[in-house]
């Protein structure tokens, strides 16, 4: 009964921690955040561009996978950041990979319409979001140089939390 007692309170502290850091731990995020610790699940998508990229191809990089689309404003108000991120520490080898869930003519319309140039890959049947557990959006990954995910974000991030979660994953 003692040790019951001992798992609940350090599941009942860590539900109050994740909540404090804004993060709900309903079943829709279970997934997601199932995956820190772990190795990014792999995978090959086309970008906007029918291009193809793989996530292996970008080993020794940290990866900032986030998914988005037009139509939500909370990945409209982040993405001007994201893009920023990219192009001020795309040298430093941090790639920012975007990943649109709606279709690719209102995502290429929505990222010109704002002069927004970043990598964006199509993922317009679900398949990644699936694997990935993400079943509300914006969601983003940092993935570190070795492939592990360390973070995982909820909702629209500040460009403070983003660049704290990119120098957590550099310094693993």
């Amino acid at each position: 009964m003692k040790r019951l007692c001992a798992c609940a309170a350090v599941l009942l502290a860590a539900c109050l921690v994740l909540a404090a850091k804004g993060v709900r731990t309903s079943p829709s995020n279970a997934k997601s955040l199932s995956l820190v610790g772990r190795p990014a699940p792999a995978f090959t998508l086309q970008d906007l561009n029918e291009r193809s990229f793989n996530l292996a191809d970008t080993s020794g990089h940290v990866v900032v996978l986030s998914f988005w689309a037009s139509w939500c404003r909370p990945c409209r108000a982040e993405l001007p950041t994201l893009v920023r991120l990219q192009k001020e520490l795309g040298t430093e080898r941090v790639d920012v990979i975007l990943v649109v869930t709606d279709s690719p003519v209102k995502a290429r319309h929505f990222l010109e319409k704002n002069h927004l140039e970043a990598r964006c890959l199509l993922d317009a049947h679900g398949t990644l979001a699936k694997t990935y557990g993400v079943r509300s959006i914006p969601r983003a990954f940092v993935i570190d140089g070795e492939g592990m995910i360390r973070r995982v974000l909820f909702g629209g991030s500040s460009e403070q939390t983003l660049r704290k979660a990119i120098q957590a994953a550099r310094e693993q």
